[in-house]
C-alpha cells in the first residue's frame, strides 16, 4: 500500500509541477509529500524530479515512470472499486461538475428527488462552463454538452442528443430580412459561442441532404461573444443578432414569440450530445452508477425537443 501511496503522490506532484500543490490536493503536508517522493527515489535509485528553489520538473526517469505509474494506480483503484461495488450501497460524497446554464435549468430541479432516493449520498454540484477533467480536478462526474468527448480515456455515458438551431428576435429579423443561405450570415450581426476571438465557425448542411454532404462553414462576428449560453440567449432576445444554441434552450422563447427559428432548410451540424464523463477506475462505483441511472432518463425527458417549434 505504501508503494501505491508513493506513486499517487508522485503523480500529483508531476501533474501539478509542485510539491506544495500536490500536498494541498492530497490533504498532506509538504514535508509528507517530500518524504514520500524521496522514499520512492531511494527505492528506484534515481531522482524523479529536477529541483530548484522555485520549481520542480520531471527528470528523464520521472518522465519514464509517470505513464506507468498512472496505469498502475488506475488499475488499483478500479480493482478496489469493483470489489466495493459488489455489495456496496450508494453512499458518501459525490462531486458533480456541469455547465452553468445547464446545471441551473435542468440539473438543480432533479436534486431533491435524487436525495430522497439516495439519502446517504452527499451531492456537491459545481457549475463551470469550462471543461473539467474528472481525473485531474477531484470531480467524480462531469456533465458535458459537446461533440463526441475529446478525452477518450474517460468513460462517456451518452444521456441525450441535442440538435442546435439558428434563432433571432422577430424585430431583428424584420430589420435585416431572413437569410436563406449560410454565407449570408457572415454579413449579419451574429452572437457566437466561445472565447472572444476564438469562437469556432458555424457549420451547416442542407436539411434534406445525405450526412456525407460536406458542411459549409461560416465565420461570424457581431456585438457579443460568450462562453455562456444564457448570455447569448438574452442577447438574441434583446435583438443583438442571430445565434446558434441547443434546441432545448430556445424552444420556450420560440413558443413565447420572443425568438424565431430561421433557415430551417439548413441543419446546424453536428448535433451535440449530453455526456456523463468519469474515470474508468470509477466504472463500478455504486454511487456514480446511481447518479447516471437516476439523472440519465430524467434529463433525456427534460431535453425532448418539440419539433414543431
Amino acid at each position: 500500500m505504501d508503494r501505491i501511496s508513493h506513486l499517487r503522490v508522485f503523480i500529483e506532484a508531476a501533474r501539478l509541477a509542485s510539491f506544495s500543490a500536490a500536498a494541498r490536493k492530497l490533504e498532506l503536508t509538504r514535508d509528507q509529500v517530500s518524504k514520500q517522493i524521496a522514499a520512492l527515489e531511494s527505492e528506484l535509485g534515481t531522482p524523479l524530479f529536477a529541483r530548484s528553489t522555485r520549481s520542480i520538473t520531471l527528470s528523464t526517469a520521472g518522465e519514464a515512470l509517470l505513464g506507468r505509474a498512472e496505469a498502475i494506480v488506475a488499475l488499483f483503484d478500479e480493482a478496489l472499486g469493483e470489489v466495493r461495488g459488489l455489495s456496496g450501497a450508494p453512499r458518501g460524497a459525490l462531486r458533480v461538475n456541469a455547465p452553468m446554464s445547464f446545471g441551473q435549468r435542468h440539473l438543480a430541479p432533479l436534486v431533491a428527488g435524487f436525495s430522497a432516493a439516495y439519502p446517504e449520498v452527499q451531492l456537491r454540484i459545481d457549475l463551470d462552463d469550462r471543461f473539467v477533467d474528472p481525473t485531474k480536478t477531484g470531480a467524480d462526474v462531469t456533465l458535458r454538452i459537446a461533440q463526441l468527448p475529446e478525452h477518450l480515456d474517460l468513460v462517456a455515458r451518452p444521456i441525450a442528443i441535442a440538435p442546435r438551431w439558428l434563432v433571432v428576435a422577430p424585430a431583428q429579423l424584420a430589420a435585416v430580412g431572413e437569410p436563406t443561405h449560410p454565407d449570408q450570415l457572415s454579413r449579419l450581426a451574429c452572437l457566437p459561442y466561445g472565447e472572444a476571438g476564438a469562437a469556432l465557425p458555424w457549420q451547416f448542411r442542407p436539411a434534406d441532404a445525405e450526412s456525407a454532404t460536406k458542411a459549409i462553414g461560416v465565420t461570424t462576428r457581431g456585438p457579443l461573444c460568450s462562453n455562456n449560453g444564457d448570455v447569448l440567449l438574452r442577447g438574441a432576445v434583446d435583438g443583438l443578432g442571430f445565434t446558434v444554441l441547443p434546441a432545448f434552450m430556445v424552444q420556450d422563447e420560440i413558443a413565447a414569440g420572443r425568438l424565431r427559428r430561421v433557415m430551417r432548410d439548413w441543419q446546424v451540424t453536428p448535433d451535440i450530445g449530453v455526456f456523463a464523463l468519469y474515470a474508468s477506475s470509477a466504472r463500478s462505483s455504486p454511487t456514480i452508477r446511481a447518479f447516471v441511472e437516476f439523472f440519465g432518463p430524467r434529463l433525456r425527458e427534460a431535453l425532448v425537443v418539440r419539433l414543431d417549434s
